[in-house]
C-alpha cells in the first residue's frame, strides 16, 4: 500500500480531494439529516465538517511545497500554477468558515443541549458555496500536469492534426471525465465507510441507511469510471502529442482497477440487499451489516493502492519503483488474452442480453404497477421482483467488463456506446429509487402512486430502451 506520502506533491494529491469530492457526499449525508431531522445524523454531519476544515492545512502546505518543486518542471506552466494557487485561497478560506461555523454549532449544541435547525441550514448554505469553489479550484488544479486536458490538434511544435491516428478518442473528452468520476468511488467509499462504521457504533438507522444508499451509489458509478479509463488509456498512449505517457503505469493501473471494480460491486449489491430487506424486515439484519463492513474494508485497500497507481500515469514526480516495461508482469494482458482467443466470445454476449431481458422485464412489472397497471397488486408485492432485476445488472456489468476488455478500441470508438454508458447509470439509479421510496411502499391495493413515482417509473423506461438500443446497435454504427 502506498498510502505514506512520499513528497509534498504526493501528500498533496492524497488531501486535497478530500476538501471537494468529501464534501459533496457530507453534503449529501447533511442533507439527509436536515429532511429526517435526526439529530445524531446532523452532529456527525457537522463534525465532518470540521474535520474536512482542519485538512486544509495539510492541502495548503502540501500544495505550496508542490509548487517550489514543480516549477523547476519545465512543462510545467507557472501561470496555471499560481492561477490555481489564487483561487485555491479562496477556497480554503470558504472551508475554514463552514468548518468554523460547523465546529460552532456542534459546541454550542453540547452546551444549550439543543441543536439550532437555522445554524444547521447556515452551514448547508456555506457547504455548497465552498463546493462551488472547490469545482473551480479542482479543473485548474487538474490542468497543471495533465496536458492532455490542454491538447488541440497541430498544438504540439512539429505535430499537425493528420499525425493524429484517427478512431483512439478524444484526450480531452475520456479523461476529463474519468478525471471527474474517478474520485466519487474512492473519496466518496472513505467518507462513507466512516459514517458507517459511527452508525453501527451508535445504532443509528438514518444513518445506516444513508450510508448503504451511499455505497451502492459509489458501486453505480464504479462501471463509468472504469469504461471511460479504459477509453482514456487508448486516447493517451495512441496520441504523439503526449509521449510521456507510460504504458507500464497504465497496465499497473489497470490491474487494480479490476479487482476495485469487483469490490465495488460486492459492496454495492450486498448494501442493496440490506437496504431492499429493510423493507420487509423493518430493521437491518446485522449478517448484512457485517458483510458490507468486511467488504467495503477490502475494497477501500484495493482502491486505495489503484488511486495511487492512476496517480502516477500523468505524476512521474511520485514514482519511487521501477514498473516492469514487460506486459506479461501484468494481469490485464492475460485477461484479455484469455478472452479473445480461449473463452468462446459468443456466450458472453448471450449472458449480457439475456441480463438485458431480466433487468427490463422486472423493471417493467414494477414501472407498470406505478403508472397505474395492474391496481389490485400492491406495491410491495411487486417490491419482491427487484433483486431479480439486480442480478440482470450484475450479468450486464460483469459480461461488458470482459467484452470491453477483449475489444476496448473498437467499443471506446462506437457512436452508440456513449449514449449506452450515460444511460445505463441513470437507469440504475432510477431503480434504487424504487427500493427506497416510503411513498411507494406504503402503496396498498386498488390505490394508485404518487405523480412524483410515476415520473421516476417513465425515466427508468426511457433510460433502459436507450441503453438496450445503445448496444444493439454497436455493429451497425
Amino acid at each position: 500500500m502506498h498510502l505514506i506520502p512520499e513528497s509534498w506533491s504526493h501528500l498533496h494529491m492524497l488531501v486535497s480531494v478530500f476538501p471537494s469530492v468529501g464534501l459533496i457526499f457530507v453534503l449529501g449525508f447533511h442533507a439527509t439529516a436536515l429532511v429526517t431531522n435526526n439529530d445524531g445524523l446532523k452532529r456527525t454531519c457537522l463534525l465532518a465538517f470540521a474535520v474536512l476544515a482542519v485538512l486544509l492545512i495539510p492541502t495548503y502546505m502540501s500544495g505550496v511545497g508542490s509548487m517550489a518543486v514543480l516549477a523547476k518542471d519545465a512543462k510545467i506552466s507557472a501561470d496555471k500554477m499560481n492561477m490555481h494557487y489564487g483561487w485555491g485561497l479562496a477556497g480554503l478560506a470558504s472551508l475554514a468558515l463552514t468548518g468554523i461555523a460547523a465546529a460552532w454549532t456542534l459546541l454550542r449544541s453540547n452546551s444549550t443541549g439543543r441543536l439550532s435547525n437555522d445554524a444547521a441550514n447556515l452551514v448547508m448554505g456555506l457547504g455548497l458555496i465552498t463546493l462551488a469553489l472547490m469545482m473551480v479550484l479542482g479543473e485548474m488544479g487538474w490542468e497543471i500536469s495533465h496536458h492532455e486536458l490542454q491538447l488541440v490538434a497541430a498544438a504540439s511544435p512539429g505535430v499537425s492534426a493528420s499525425d493524429i491516428p484517427e478512431g483512439i478518442g478524444t484526450p480531452q473528452g475520456w479523461s476529463h471525465v474519468h478525471m471527474i468520476l474517478n474520485h466519487f468511488p474512492t473519496v466518496g467509499f472513505v467518507v462513507t465507510l466512516a459514517f458507517f462504521i459511527i452508525s453501527l457504533m451508535t445504532k443509528n438507522v438514518v444513518m445506516q441507511r444513508g450510508s448503504l444508499v451511499a455505497f451502492t451509489m459509489c458501486a453505480v458509478l464504479g462501471a463509468p469510471t472504469y469504461v471511460t479509463g479504459a477509453a482514456a488509456m487508448w486516447a493517451l498512449v495512441n496520441n504523439p502529442q503526449l509521449p510521456g505517457i507510460s504504458q507500464a503505469a497504465i497496465n499497473a493501473h489497470r490491474d487494480f482497477a479490476i479487482w476495485s471494480l469487483f469490490g465495488l460491486a460486492f459492496t454495492g449489491v450486498t448494501a442493496w440487499i440490506g437496504l431492499w430487506r429493510f423493507r420487509h424486515l423493518g430493521r437491518f439484519p446485522s449478517q448484512t451489516l457485517n458483510t458490507v463492513l468486511v467488504f467495503a474494508i477490502v475494497t477501500l485497500g484495493i482502491m486505495a493502492e489503484t488511486g495511487h497507481r492512476g496517480g502516477q500515469i500523468n505524476h512521474p514526480e511520485i514514482r519511487t519503483e521501477a514498473l516492469p516495461t514487460n506486459a506479461d508482469a501484468y494481469l490485464s494482458p492475460h485477461i484479455e488474452n484469455l478472452i479473445n482467443n480461449v473463452i468462446w466470445f459468443v456466450p458472453w454476449q448471450t449472458i449480457h442480453f439475456f441480463g438485458y431481458s431480466l433487468v427490463f422485464g422486472c423493471v417493467m412489472a414494477v414501472v407498470l404497477r406505478v403508472l397505474g397497471f395492474w391496481k389490485a397488486v400492491p406495491f410491495s408485492a411487486v417490491h419482491r421482483v427487484l433483486p431479480l432485476g439486480v442480478f440482470g445488472v450484475i450479468m450486464n456489468v460483469f459480461t461488458g467488463m470482459l467484452m470491453l476488455m477483449a475489444d476496448t478500441y473498437r467499443y471506446v470508438n462506437e457512436t452508440s456506446f456513449i449514449p449506452k454508458m450515460f444511460f445505463l447509470p441513470i437507469g440504475a439509479i432510477a431503480v434504487i429509487y424504487f427500493s427506497l421510496s416510503d411513498k411507494l411502499w406504503s402503496v396498498k391495493a386498488n390505490e394508485d402512486a404518487p405523480m412524483q413515482a410515476k415520473w421516476v417509473a417513465a425515466l427508468v423506461v426511457l433510460s433502459w430502451i436507450a441503453v438496450i438500443m445503445g448496444g444493439r446497435l454497436l455493429p451497425y454504427v
